[in-house]
This record gives C-alpha cells, sequence and structure tokens, in this order.
C-alpha cells in the first residue's frame, strides 16, 4: 500500500545537531521565490543564499526564517520569527535564515514516486530533488522531494541515498516495507540521505551554481 503524499523537505535527522551548526545568513534582496522550513538553499555570489536548484550542490537547509523589524540598520537585530517567505518579498524588509551548513549532517526526505519508485538495491545511489509542490503556508514547511526518477551514479546530483529511513524495515513480508517495486509508483518511502555536494565541502563547486 503507498504512503500518503506528505513531503516535509530536507529535514535534519538530527536537529540538535543541526542547531549546533547552524548560522544566519541574508536571503537575497526582492527574492522572487517563497522559501520554507527545510528548503534546501544554495549561496549565490552576492553573499546571499537562494533556493537550491533541483540537479546542483547545496549548502544545508533551512531551519527558521527572519524578517528584520523595522528601522532597518546595518546590524542583525530585531529579526522576527516567520513562518515562511512569499514569493513577493519586497524591499521593505530584509529577510534571513538560520541554515544548517555542516556537511557531515544527515537528513531525512520523502521521494516523489511518481512513476517508479526507489527499492533497497537503490540505497547508495545519486539523486536529484524536486519542487512538484509548493510549500505550505499553514505550516510553514517545505515540500521537496526525492525526484525517484533520477537515480543514478552521476556525481553531480546533490543528495545521495543512505539507507531507507528505520520505519521501513522488516515489513511487507521482509521486503523493506514500502520499497518493494521499481515498477510501483507512489510509494512514496522516507530515506536518509545525506548531501553529496555540499557547497562548503566540494572544491569542484563554485559559489553561485543556481
Amino acid at each position: 500500500m503507498a504512503l500518503a503524499d506528505l513531503p516535509f523537505g530536507l529535514r535534519p535527522l538530527f536537529g540538535a545537531q543541526a542547531r549546533e551548526c547552524a548560522l544566519i545568513f541574508p536571503i537575497t534582496n526582492n527574492y522572487g521565490t517563497a522559501l520554507y522550513i527545510n528548503d534546501p538553499v544554495l549561496a549565490v555570489t552576492a553573499g546571499t543564499i537562494e533556493k537550491a536548484g533541483v540537479s546542483a550542490g547545496c549548502m544545508g537547509s533551512i531551519l527558521g526564517l527572519y524578517k528584520q523589524d523595522l528601522p532597518l540598520s546595518l546590524k542583525v537585530e530585531r529579526l522576527v520569527p516567520q513562518l515562511y517567505m512569499s514569493a513577493t518579498p519586497g524591499t521593505a524588509n530584509t529577510w534571513f535564515a538560520l541554515v544548517a551548513i555542516n556537511p557531515d549532517l544527515l537528513f531525512i526526505m520523502q521521494e516523489d514516486g511518481d512513476t517508479s519508485s526507489l527499492i533497497l538495491a537503490d540505497t547508495f545511489a545519486l539523486v536529484d530533488m524536486i519542487y512538484t509542490h509548493g510549500g505550505s503556508t499553514v505550516t510553514g514547511i517545505s515540500k521537496a522531494e526525492i525526484d525517484s526518477n533520477t537515480m543514478d551514479a552521476t556525481a553531480t546530483r546533490p543528495l545521495q541515498l543512505l539507507k531507507p529511513y528505520m520505519e521501513y524495515y522488516d515489513l511487507d513480508s521482509g521486503a523493506y516495507g514500502m520499497v518493494t517495486s521499481s515498477a510501483t509508483a507512489g510509494r512514496r518511502a522516507r530515506w536518509v540521505v545525506r548531501i553529496a555536494n555540499h557547497q562548503f565541502n566540494n572544491t569542484s563547486l563554485s559559489v553561485g551554481l543556481a
């Protein structure tokens, strides 16, 4: 039986560990793309961050979003927590994100399973991300997912599959739960992943790949 389609972005496997290595970064001014908690992000040449592309490297995922309250100053102060940032933030306020940037962090992410589903034999393969669904303006949570159709050994893909999440073990007649058939769409299993092409841990990637 397929799982409900409830993506939650690139969520740190260990929240406390993620916060120990998180830093505040400014978001590109008047950035025209909405941002949500657990969105993967990319460092760009302006010294700011933006949403990561589906098939490029990234620097981590968003743990918190903040709008600088007026009056603005040169210091990062009066940062007001926000549920999400809309695609039309305007120029009146400066926006920031708290980003978990440790290259060694592990994450959980749901696969989309739209055409084919990942199976146990796909462990350690590389995959792209996909933004089929927009983030939730109710919960503020990202809906980024693993693009299961991109699974292969291409070294430039952003994520690596490390293992099915523990809740899928020893289910479905011992075949690791919801990932028994690559020919069956809609399984939507959750996987433990790492950022394979991390901007701060790979000299082959330059800042501003977006």
